[in-house]
């Protein structure tokens, strides 16, 4: 790949993150990306719904036969820390959301940008908002259901993959786990009966929950049961009469909501209440499709399960094979002073673009 390519990349994947775009504000992302798509392709192929995106370079009635290829990235990013660089530095570039998913974004803007020249299969480009939200808020839902895409043949979710291929993801559902006791003055907490305290039995329970593996083929996906937040609600000088856990259970493909949901709370007994808040299907493992196979041997891609949950999920939950596959580096999603590799951009677009050469 030229070095103009690589240094195209780098700096569209900084703009991008130049641009404010925390979930349930996207508005100037979604407007920037729309400009950008109609620049490439046309207005009459641009579609925003919401603060979603959708271009269809070609019509429905051309390359007849040849598959439809979505690539689909998501446009938020979680609350950025305090202090993160914005700036392009030793061979990475520095700026929240670089890794997830804006160096994903950047991949499929060069690729538009080049939609004349990709010479295999119709390709769609999907850019949504309200992934990194509870599972209502995302705007690839509505997408999905809107009415205006193409029947989808394939689809590549550009979130960071460490250069392989991602098969599937996680499923998950976040329930509050209630532990109620007896209220009374913190001076005399014999008169009640502490909730925090009968909350150890079962903040127990959840800590003795090994990581449970769970194969498909070769690939291992680990199911995990974990507290993440703890709160009462009750002044510093008053013994709390309930506290409410947090508890995120990850589960494999194959498992379900559901199943999850009845496990946590065969665990849990009657030793507290029980409340899903928000749930998201695991998506289907396509390791071996026809149209994936091939390419990941020709590239020498490593096939890794996808250790969290992707909007992989809701394609496959539609019918639609979908795969993981992007630049960035999933340990640095999320973290303070995020960043993505240039290699990771340069290996994305190429390893994409010669998929599309065929």
């Amino acid at each position: 790949m030229s070095e103009e390519i690589r240094d195209e990349l780098a700096r569209l994947t900084l703009e991008l993150c130049a641009i404010p775009s925390e979930t349930c504000h996207e508005d100037e992302i979604a407007s920037w990306i729309h400009h950008r798509c109609v620049q490439a392709a046309g207005a009459r192929v641009v579609t925003r719904i919401g603060n979603s995106v959708i271009c269809e370079p070609y019509g429905r009635d051309e390359r007849p036969g040849e598959p439809v290829v979505a690539l689909v990235g998501h446009v938020d990013t979680v609350k950025c820390a305090e202090g993160q660089p914005l700036e392009i530095r030793a061979g990475k570039v520095y700026g929240c959301g670089s890794s997830d998913m804006k160096s994903g974004l950047a991949v499929m803007l060069g690729l538009l940008d080049r939609w004349r020249e990709l010479g295999r299969a119709r390709p769609l480009w999907i850019f949504y908002d309200g992934e990194e939200g509870p599972a209502e808020g995302n705007g690839l839902g509505p997408v999905l259901e809107s009415g205006v895409l193409p029947p989808i043949d394939f689809a590549f979710i550009l979130e960071p993959t460490d250069q392989g291929v991602q098969p599937g993801c996680m499923g998950l559902i976040h329930a509050t786990v209630t532990v109620r006791g007896t209220r009374a003055h913190s001076a005399r907490p014999w008169q009640g009966d502490n909730a925090l305290y009968r909350a150890i039995p079962v903040l127990e329970r959840l800590r003795a929950f090994e990581r449970r593996a769970v194969k498909f083929g070769d690939l291992c996906f680990y199911e995990v049961i974990v507290a993440t937040a703890a709160v009462t609600h009750n002044s510093r000088n008053v013994v709390p009469d309930a506290v409410e856990l947090n508890v995120n259970f990850r589960f494999a493909p194959g498992n379900t909501a559901q199943n999850a949901e009845a496990e946590l709370r065969a665990m849990v007994g009657d030793l507290a209440d029980v409340e899903v808040t928000d749930s998201a299907p695991a998506g289907d493992v396509h390791a071996d499709h026809p149209l994936l196979a091939d390419w990941c041997r020709a590239e020498k891609l490593k096939v890794m399960p996808k250790q969290a949950w992707t909007d992989v999920a809701r394609f496959t939950a539609s019918g639609i094979p979908a795969v993981n596959f992007g630049p960035g580096e999933t340990a640095q999603a999320h973290q303070a002073g995020e960043w993505a590799s240039i290699d990771s951009l340069e290996h994305c677009y190429g390893a994409l673009r010669r998929w599309f050469d065929g």
